[in-house]
């Protein structure tokens, strides 16, 4: 036979054997994508579903410097412009600066709505709208589904496992 078809008639011959053992790469990819969207997003969740909003002033754009390396082997530079945000939390006045920049050095003065923390107001970012959700929210809601398909894959492995141990001591 021919390459593909040895694959593929070795895959139906044992299809039962790989569905009992596909939570194994579910679970992985779960890990990833949940993993990333903490990793990315954990602390703008709580900004989000627990936070305050009040308005800001941009008083300053810090320059920060991203180096690369091309394929050719030659530096590459480019400078983007993280926003100083200050805003005031009760009686306090807070300053932060917004992780998310860009490559205009427009902004100084501008008058932005935030969204803070009210017990520790230094966490604190921009309210961009439905932007606040990217990128981790996208990696739940891709990894939660697939982490329920992968425990469902893995609690019916240990049944199907469990039953069989009982036939095989009861025969």
């Amino acid at each position: 036979m021919p390459f593909p078809q040895d694959q593929v008639a070795w895959v139906l011959a044992n299809r039962e054997k790989i569905a009992r053992y596909s939570f194994i790469p579910q679970f992985l990819a779960a890990a990833l994508f949940l993993s990333l969207a903490y990793a990315t997003g954990h602390v703008h969740a709580h900004l989000l579903f627990k936070g305050a909003r009040t308005r800001g002033t941009i008083v300053d754009l810090k320059p920060v410097k991203f180096s690369d390396r091309t394929s050719s082997g030659s530096n590459w530079y480019t400078t983007i412009y993280e926003p100083l945000v200050e805003f005031n939390a009760g009686d306090r006045v807070v300053r932060f600066q917004e992780w998310k920049g860009s490559e205009s050095r427009d902004g100084t003065g501008w008058s932005v709505p935030v969204i803070y923390d009210p017990a520790d107001p230094s966490f604190a970012m921009i309210d961009r709208g439905s932007w606040n959700w990217l990128p981790w929210a996208p990696c739940f809601v891709i990894g939660l589904p697939v982490a329920l398909a992968s425990l469902r894959g893995f609690l019916a492995f240990f049944a199907r496992r469990a039953r069989t141990r009982d036939l095989s001591s009861s025969s």
